[in-house]
C-alpha cells in the first residue's frame, strides 16, 4: 500500500513566495454582507454598493453566487474612507 505523497502548492499560491499576497487563513472568518452591515450599523444594501464599486471598494470573496467578506479586507475599506475624509476637510 502506498503513503499518498503531500499535496504542492504552485509557488504563486505559497506563502513563502516573494512577492505573495497576504496568506488566507484556514481559521479565519468569513462574513456575510448582512453580518458586516450588522456590525457596522449600515444597510445591507450599503455594504453590498460598496463591494461592487470601484473606489473606494470593500474587497470581496465571491464564492459562486454568494458574497463574504474577510473582516481585515473590511478594516481597510474603512480606514481608506476615513483617509479620503480627512483629506476632504483640508
Amino acid at each position: 500500500m502506498r503513503t499518498p505523497s503531500p499535496i504542492t502548492l504552485p509557488a504563486r499560491l505559497r506563502a513563502d513566495a516573494p512577492g505573495s499576497p497576504e496568506p488566507f487563513g484556514f481559521d479565519e472568518r468569513l462574513y456575510s454582507a448582512q453580518e458586516v452591515a450588522s456590525r457596522l450599523g449600515v444597510s445591507e444594501r450599503w455594504v453590498r454598493d460598496h463591494a461592487t464599486r470601484r473606489s473606494p471598494r470593500i474587497r470581496a470573496v465571491k464564492l459562486g453566487p454568494l458574497v463574504r467578506f474577510r473582516w481585515p479586507d473590511v478594516q481597510a475599506f474603512l480606514a481608506e474612507l476615513a483617509a479620503r475624509n480627512d483629506s476632504k476637510c483640508r
